[in-house]
């Protein structure tokens, strides 16, 4: 029987991108769909795709947010194996290009003769490859490089290791592994991948993203990110909190271990959390650990802000005041968090590289307990 496995790291498919007309109703269409399915029922947001009405549902994505040219990274794969029969330091082996050929087939070149290979995926594997076989993109693998390592060179990495830490998460008999890919990912993994409107950013190339400029651009015209916080008026009010009795620095540092929620919620729920996190120096470093999958050029504008910005406190006019980094996070935060119906274009490829950073983050967890 056919059916489609998906990216071990990103867990869209390698086939099935379906692309709508660019005719007129398309977008009016998608926004409807989108729209429904949306609404919010009993305070909660639903996400059912069942058909509201006698109208088909739309199985296809919308033509002004994709294209050919923005699916075409999905239909190439690579793998990673082991062997028990290699003769190198690693039994395990990463494939060089392939496709995916179906009922959870790959068809990639291995060794240096670059002879065409095939594989069952995820499956219980063969002689040569006794263990499961992990298919994913390379621009994914990428992005788990530089979450493991730093870098995007695969020599820095532990295969072995890598492989175990991915096997400990594998399904034997599904065609992904058990990881959270995002509630859009995983209701599109069905015995075929279906392409849902609403969920474009999901297949756009995480490795095409740049914002470099965008960041230029708007730090430097931006007036809600020059805005000073708002005054708290204390009167007689002390703020008293179990963490006052520690260095400023070191609640720092803790609150820096925190999600972007999680800290939002610490700041209203503690006034002194609050009063000790409005100043630039912890929202500047805080931006570096809570968004590390940002690319080097993002997070070097960033960078070179923040001297520019101490360097010109003092000289700074009433008309351009210093850059405030928390609204910078909150702004950053916003546009590029992986959203049902988001619909900006430049923004979408950052918030799947987001997407799959918080993947890749679960699978280096378990990568360092196998290197340990």
């Amino acid at each position: 029987m056919a059916f489609d496995c998906y990216c071990a790291i990103c867990g869209v498919g390698f086939s099935g991108m379906r692309i709508g007309t660019p005719s007129d109703a398309t977008p009016e269409r998608r926004r409807q769909y989108v729209e429904r399915i949306s609404r919010p029922v009993n305070g909660t947001t639903t996400t059912d795709t069942a058909p509201q009405d006698k109208e088909e549902p739309i199985r296809s994505y919308d033509p002004n947010l994709v294209t050919q040219d923005n699916v075409a990274w999905t239909s190439q794969v690579h793998c990673l194996g082991m062997q028990d029969d290699a003769k190198g330091t690693s039994r395990a082996f990463l494939s060089g290009p392939g496709y995916y050929a179906d009922a959870g087939e790959l068809a990639v070149k291995v060794g240096q003769a670059a002879r065409r290979t095939y594989f069952n995926c995820y499956g219980f594997g063969t002689n040569d490859v006794p263990g499961p076989v992990m298919p994913f993109h390379w621009c994914c693998f990428e992005i788990l490089l530089r979450t493991l390592t730093g870098t995007t060179d695969p020599k820095n990495v532990n295969l072995e290791a890598l492989y175990e830490a991915m096997s400990s998460h594998c399904n034997w008999s599904g065609s992904a592994l058990r990881l959270s890919y995002g509630e859009d990912v995983i209701r599109a993994q069905g015995q075929y991948w279906q392409s849902l409107p609403g969920a474009e950013y999901t297949v756009r190339n995480p490795s095409t993203a740049n914002i470099t400029e965008t960041l230029k651009t708007t730090l430097q015209t931006n007036a809600k990110l020059r805005t000073s916080p708002t005054d708290i008026t204390l009167d007689t009010r002390e703020p008293r909190n179990p963490f006052s009795a520690l260095p400023t620095e070191l609640v720092h540092q803790i609150c820096s271990l925190l999600p972007g929620e999680s800290l939002k919620s610490l700041t209203q729920a503690s006034l002194y959390i609050n009063l000790i996190t409005r100043d630039d120096y912890f929202w500047k470093r805080f931006i570096a650990s809570d968004m590390p999958w940002l690319e080097e050029g993002e997070a070097e504008v960033l960078r070179k802000r923040v001297v520019d910005d101490e360097s010109s406190a003092e000289s700074a006019s009433a008309s351009e005041s210093p850059i405030n980094y928390q609204r910078v996070y909150q702004w950053l935060d916003r546009v590029t968090k992986p959203a049902f119906g988001m619909d900006d274009e430049l923004f979408m490829a950052v918030a799947n590289r987001r997407r799959i950073w918080g993947v890749c983050e679960v699978l280096a967890g378990a990568y360092r307990a196998q290197c340990a």
